[in-house]
Protein backbone atom coordinates (compact mmCIF):
# COMPACT_ATOMS: atom_id res chain seq x y z
CA UNK A 1 0.00 0.00 0.00
CA UNK A 2 1.45 3.34 -1.05
CA UNK A 3 2.05 5.85 1.72
CA UNK A 4 0.11 9.07 1.80
CA UNK A 5 1.98 11.85 -0.06
CA UNK A 6 3.46 14.56 2.10
CA UNK A 7 2.41 18.20 1.73
CA UNK A 8 4.40 20.26 -0.79
CA UNK A 9 7.72 21.62 0.47
CA UNK A 10 10.18 24.21 -0.76
CA UNK A 11 13.51 22.99 -2.09
CA UNK A 12 16.29 23.90 -4.50
CA UNK A 13 15.14 25.10 -7.92
CA UNK A 14 18.49 26.35 -9.28
CA UNK A 15 21.87 25.40 -7.88
CA UNK A 16 25.07 27.20 -8.83
CA UNK A 17 23.24 28.58 -11.87
CA UNK A 18 21.87 25.24 -13.09
CA UNK A 19 18.36 23.84 -12.95
CA UNK A 20 18.28 21.29 -10.15
CA UNK A 21 16.20 18.99 -12.31
CA UNK A 22 18.14 16.63 -14.54
CA UNK A 23 21.55 17.08 -12.88
CA UNK A 24 23.81 14.08 -13.34
CA UNK A 25 24.96 12.11 -10.31
CA UNK A 26 28.49 13.49 -10.70
CA UNK A 27 27.28 17.10 -10.94
CA UNK A 28 25.05 16.66 -7.89
CA UNK A 29 28.00 15.36 -5.91
CA UNK A 30 30.23 18.22 -7.08
CA UNK A 31 27.60 20.80 -6.12
CA UNK A 32 26.83 19.14 -2.78
CA UNK A 33 30.51 19.03 -1.81
CA UNK A 34 31.00 22.63 -2.96
CA UNK A 35 27.96 23.77 -0.98
CA UNK A 36 29.22 22.10 2.20
CA UNK A 37 32.82 23.26 1.78
CA UNK A 38 34.02 25.37 4.76
CA UNK A 39 34.95 28.90 3.80
CA UNK A 40 32.80 29.07 0.69
CA UNK A 41 32.64 27.54 -2.75
CA UNK A 42 34.99 27.93 -5.70
CA UNK A 43 32.14 27.39 -8.15
CA UNK A 44 31.76 30.26 -10.63
CA UNK A 45 28.53 32.25 -10.76
CA UNK A 46 27.22 32.09 -14.35
CA UNK A 47 25.07 35.18 -13.82
CA UNK A 48 27.77 37.57 -12.52
CA UNK A 49 28.95 40.31 -14.89
CA UNK A 50 32.59 39.65 -13.97
CA UNK A 51 34.15 36.76 -15.89
CA UNK A 52 34.57 33.65 -13.71
CA UNK A 53 33.39 35.50 -10.59
CA UNK A 54 32.94 32.97 -7.76
CA UNK A 55 29.49 32.32 -6.32
CA UNK A 56 29.08 34.46 -3.20
CA UNK A 57 25.83 32.85 -2.04
CA UNK A 58 26.47 30.33 0.78
CA UNK A 59 25.45 26.95 -0.60
CA UNK A 60 25.00 28.23 -4.14
CA UNK A 61 21.18 28.18 -4.20
CA UNK A 62 19.93 30.74 -6.75
CA UNK A 63 16.19 30.10 -6.44
CA UNK A 64 13.69 27.84 -4.73
CA UNK A 65 10.38 26.25 -5.66
CA UNK A 66 7.81 23.88 -4.19
CA UNK A 67 8.05 20.14 -4.79
CA UNK A 68 5.11 17.76 -4.61
CA UNK A 69 5.29 14.09 -3.67
CA UNK A 70 2.96 11.85 -5.66
CA UNK A 71 1.15 8.75 -4.42
CA UNK A 72 3.74 6.48 -6.12
CA UNK A 73 6.56 8.18 -4.23
CA UNK A 74 7.91 10.15 -7.20
CA UNK A 75 8.64 13.86 -6.80
CA UNK A 76 7.76 16.64 -9.23
CA UNK A 77 7.81 20.43 -9.09
CA UNK A 78 4.48 21.72 -7.78
CA UNK A 79 2.42 24.14 -9.86
CA UNK A 80 4.12 27.16 -8.36
CA UNK A 81 6.58 29.61 -9.81
CA UNK A 82 10.30 29.81 -9.17
CA UNK A 83 11.27 32.31 -6.47
CA UNK A 84 14.58 34.18 -6.57
CA UNK A 85 16.68 34.01 -3.39
CA UNK A 86 20.00 35.40 -4.72
CA UNK A 87 20.14 38.97 -6.13
CA UNK A 88 22.85 37.93 -8.62
CA UNK A 89 20.17 35.86 -10.34
CA UNK A 90 18.82 39.11 -11.82
CA UNK A 91 22.08 39.62 -13.75
CA UNK A 92 21.48 36.76 -16.22
CA UNK A 93 23.03 37.83 -19.55
CA UNK A 94 22.56 41.46 -18.37
CA UNK A 95 19.22 41.54 -20.18
CA UNK A 96 17.29 42.89 -17.17
CA UNK A 97 19.96 45.56 -16.68
CA UNK A 98 19.59 46.61 -20.31
CA UNK A 99 15.82 46.67 -19.79
CA UNK A 100 16.28 48.96 -16.79
CA UNK A 101 18.50 51.21 -18.90
CA UNK A 102 15.82 51.46 -21.58
CA UNK A 103 13.03 52.23 -19.10
CA UNK A 104 14.93 54.70 -16.93
CA UNK A 105 17.49 56.31 -19.28
CA UNK A 106 16.34 55.40 -22.81
CA UNK A 107 19.57 53.54 -23.48
CA UNK A 108 20.08 49.85 -24.14
CA UNK A 109 23.71 49.91 -22.98
CA UNK A 110 23.95 51.73 -19.65
CA UNK A 111 27.22 51.95 -17.75
CA UNK A 112 26.81 49.98 -14.51
CA UNK A 113 28.45 50.85 -11.21
CA UNK A 114 27.93 48.36 -8.38
CA UNK A 115 27.40 49.10 -4.68
CA UNK A 116 28.09 52.83 -4.58
CA UNK A 117 28.40 54.20 -1.00
CA UNK A 118 25.39 56.34 -0.14
CA UNK A 119 24.78 56.42 3.62
CA UNK A 120 27.47 57.53 6.06
CA UNK A 121 27.32 56.49 9.70
CA UNK A 122 26.97 59.33 12.19
CA UNK A 123 28.90 59.06 15.46
CA UNK A 124 29.45 61.40 18.38
CA UNK A 125 32.89 62.23 17.03
CA UNK A 126 31.78 62.92 13.48
CA UNK A 127 30.93 61.16 10.23
CA UNK A 128 32.41 57.85 9.17
CA UNK A 129 32.74 56.73 5.56
CA UNK A 130 29.90 54.45 4.39
CA UNK A 131 31.42 50.98 4.21
CA UNK A 132 28.52 48.62 4.80
CA UNK A 133 26.33 47.24 2.05
CA UNK A 134 23.24 48.51 3.87
CA UNK A 135 24.52 52.03 3.20
CA UNK A 136 25.08 51.56 -0.52
CA UNK A 137 23.06 51.76 -3.72
CA UNK A 138 22.97 48.29 -5.30
CA UNK A 139 23.50 49.62 -8.83
CA UNK A 140 23.91 53.03 -10.43
CA UNK A 141 22.99 53.09 -14.12
CA UNK A 142 24.64 55.86 -16.14
CA UNK A 143 23.75 57.08 -19.63
CA UNK A 144 26.89 56.48 -21.74
CA UNK A 145 25.93 59.28 -24.14
CA UNK A 146 26.34 62.04 -21.58
CA UNK A 147 29.74 63.72 -21.47
CA UNK A 148 29.62 66.81 -19.28
CA UNK A 149 27.03 66.01 -16.59
CA UNK A 150 26.12 62.53 -15.37
CA UNK A 151 22.65 61.35 -16.29
CA UNK A 152 21.92 58.42 -14.04
CA UNK A 153 19.44 56.51 -11.89
CA UNK A 154 19.65 54.24 -8.85
CA UNK A 155 18.52 50.62 -8.89
CA UNK A 156 17.84 48.28 -5.99
CA UNK A 157 17.53 44.53 -6.55
CA UNK A 158 15.52 42.52 -4.04
CA UNK A 159 15.28 38.74 -3.81
CA UNK A 160 13.11 36.90 -1.30
CA UNK A 161 14.39 35.47 1.96
CA UNK A 162 13.10 32.21 3.40
CA UNK A 163 12.51 31.00 6.95
CA UNK A 164 12.81 27.55 8.43
CA UNK A 165 15.72 25.11 8.39
CA UNK A 166 18.82 26.18 6.49
CA UNK A 167 19.51 24.65 3.10
CA UNK A 168 22.47 22.65 4.41
CA UNK A 169 20.06 19.80 5.19
CA UNK A 170 19.24 19.46 1.48
CA UNK A 171 22.76 19.17 0.06
CA UNK A 172 23.46 15.66 1.35
CA UNK A 173 19.92 14.71 0.33
CA UNK A 174 20.67 15.66 -3.30
CA UNK A 175 24.07 13.95 -3.08
CA UNK A 176 22.48 10.62 -2.09
CA UNK A 177 19.61 10.64 -4.61
CA UNK A 178 19.90 8.74 -7.88
CA UNK A 179 20.36 11.02 -10.89
CA UNK A 180 17.00 10.04 -12.38
CA UNK A 181 15.17 10.93 -9.16
CA UNK A 182 14.15 14.25 -7.66
CA UNK A 183 14.65 14.11 -3.88
CA UNK A 184 11.80 15.38 -1.75
CA UNK A 185 12.95 18.25 0.52
CA UNK A 186 14.06 17.06 3.95
CA UNK A 187 12.81 20.06 5.92
CA UNK A 188 9.87 22.45 5.86
CA UNK A 189 10.63 26.05 4.96
CA UNK A 190 8.76 28.92 3.35
CA UNK A 191 9.47 32.29 1.71
CA UNK A 192 9.78 35.02 4.34
CA UNK A 193 7.99 37.88 2.62
CA UNK A 194 7.94 40.05 5.75
CA UNK A 195 11.74 40.00 6.15
CA UNK A 196 12.52 40.70 2.51
CA UNK A 197 9.87 43.37 1.88
CA UNK A 198 8.70 45.41 4.90
CA UNK A 199 11.78 44.76 7.05
CA UNK A 200 14.54 45.10 4.46
CA UNK A 201 13.44 46.88 1.30
CA UNK A 202 10.90 49.35 2.72
CA UNK A 203 13.35 51.04 5.15
CA UNK A 204 15.94 51.22 2.37
CA UNK A 205 13.51 53.04 0.09
CA UNK A 206 12.28 55.34 2.84
CA UNK A 207 15.83 56.53 3.54
CA UNK A 208 17.26 56.61 0.01
CA UNK A 209 14.44 57.77 -2.27
CA UNK A 210 13.81 61.22 -0.68
CA UNK A 211 17.51 62.10 -0.82
CA UNK A 212 17.88 60.82 -4.38
CA UNK A 213 14.73 62.71 -5.33
CA UNK A 214 16.23 65.93 -3.96
CA UNK A 215 19.21 65.31 -6.24
CA UNK A 216 16.89 64.94 -9.23
CA UNK A 217 17.66 61.22 -9.55
CA UNK A 218 15.12 58.45 -10.11
CA UNK A 219 15.02 55.09 -8.32
CA UNK A 220 13.93 51.74 -9.74
CA UNK A 221 13.50 48.41 -7.98
CA UNK A 222 14.05 45.08 -9.76
CA UNK A 223 12.10 42.11 -8.35
CA UNK A 224 10.64 38.86 -9.65
CA UNK A 225 6.94 38.11 -10.12
CA UNK A 226 6.62 36.15 -6.87
CA UNK A 227 7.97 39.07 -4.80
CA UNK A 228 5.67 41.55 -6.51
CA UNK A 229 2.59 39.41 -5.99
CA UNK A 230 3.17 39.33 -2.23
CA UNK A 231 2.67 43.11 -2.17
CA UNK A 232 -0.77 44.69 -1.95
CA UNK A 233 -2.20 46.73 -4.83
CA UNK A 234 0.29 49.32 -6.04
CA UNK A 235 -1.14 52.53 -7.44
CA UNK A 236 0.44 53.94 -10.59
CA UNK A 237 1.08 57.63 -11.14
CA UNK A 238 -0.74 59.42 -13.92
CA UNK A 239 0.86 60.17 -17.22
CA UNK A 240 2.00 58.52 -20.43
CA UNK A 241 5.53 57.62 -21.48
CA UNK A 242 8.14 60.14 -20.35
CA UNK A 243 5.53 62.03 -18.32
CA UNK A 244 4.80 58.94 -16.23
CA UNK A 245 8.49 58.46 -15.51
CA UNK A 246 8.81 62.13 -14.62
CA UNK A 247 5.95 61.85 -12.12
CA UNK A 248 7.21 58.63 -10.51
CA UNK A 249 9.41 58.36 -7.42
CA UNK A 250 9.87 54.57 -7.49
CA UNK A 251 9.73 52.54 -10.71
CA UNK A 252 9.08 48.83 -10.19
CA UNK A 253 10.57 46.44 -12.75
CA UNK A 254 8.90 43.03 -12.40
CA UNK A 255 10.74 40.16 -14.10
CA UNK A 256 9.20 36.80 -15.02
CA UNK A 257 10.64 33.31 -15.36
CA UNK A 258 9.83 31.99 -18.84
CA UNK A 259 9.27 28.36 -19.87
CA UNK A 260 13.04 27.75 -19.91
CA UNK A 261 13.47 29.17 -16.37
CA UNK A 262 15.18 32.26 -17.77
CA UNK A 263 14.40 35.65 -16.23
CA UNK A 264 12.90 38.05 -18.77
CA UNK A 265 11.50 41.60 -18.67
CA UNK A 266 7.91 41.72 -17.49
CA UNK A 267 5.85 44.59 -16.09
CA UNK A 268 6.76 48.21 -15.32
CA UNK A 269 4.87 50.08 -12.58
CA UNK A 270 5.48 53.79 -12.02
CA UNK A 271 4.63 54.70 -8.44
CA UNK A 272 5.29 57.09 -5.59
CA UNK A 273 7.24 56.35 -2.43
CA UNK A 274 4.39 56.21 0.07
CA UNK A 275 2.27 53.98 -2.16
CA UNK A 276 5.28 51.69 -2.61
CA UNK A 277 5.87 51.46 1.15
CA UNK A 278 2.19 50.74 1.77
CA UNK A 279 2.18 48.01 -0.88
CA UNK A 280 5.30 46.43 0.62
CA UNK A 281 3.81 46.43 4.12
CA UNK A 282 0.60 44.84 2.81
CA UNK A 283 -1.00 45.04 6.26
CA UNK A 284 -3.69 46.95 8.10
CA UNK A 285 -4.98 47.04 11.67
CA UNK A 286 -7.22 44.10 12.63
CA UNK A 287 -9.58 46.57 14.35
CA UNK A 288 -10.17 47.38 18.02
CA UNK A 289 -12.99 44.86 18.57
CA UNK A 290 -11.06 41.94 17.09
CA UNK A 291 -7.88 42.95 18.91
CA UNK A 292 -9.59 43.13 22.30
CA UNK A 293 -11.30 39.79 21.64
CA UNK A 294 -7.88 38.21 21.12
CA UNK A 295 -6.65 39.72 24.40
CA UNK A 296 -9.72 38.43 26.28
CA UNK A 297 -9.40 34.96 24.75
CA UNK A 298 -5.76 34.80 25.85
CA UNK A 299 -6.65 35.83 29.43
CA UNK A 300 -9.48 33.28 29.63
CA UNK A 301 -7.39 30.38 28.29
CA UNK A 302 -5.70 28.54 31.20
CA UNK A 303 -3.25 26.88 28.79
CA UNK A 304 -1.61 30.26 28.15
CA UNK A 305 -0.91 31.01 31.80
CA UNK A 306 2.80 31.25 32.35
CA UNK A 307 3.63 31.11 28.63
CA UNK A 308 1.79 34.08 27.10
CA UNK A 309 -0.26 35.42 30.02
CA UNK A 310 1.42 36.50 33.27
CA UNK A 311 0.39 38.05 36.57
CA UNK A 312 3.13 40.13 38.19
Amino acid sequence: MASRPRAARYGIAEWFGHSAQGLSTKTRQIFAHAALKPGGSAQACPFALSVAAPCNKPGGVCSIRQYQERSDGSVRPAQSRIETVCPNRFLENAKLLRWAGEVMLSTHHPILVKEVPFLAKLTKSGVETATRKAGRIDWVLVDPNESDALRWCAMETQSVYFSGKKMETEYANWDRAAAEELPFPVETRRPDDRSSGPKRLAPQLRVKVPELRSWGAKTCVLVDRYFYEQMSDLASVKGVGANQLANAEVVWLVADYDSTSSLVPGEVIYSRLEESIAALNATESVGKVEFERAVRDAIDDPRRRGSKVFTV
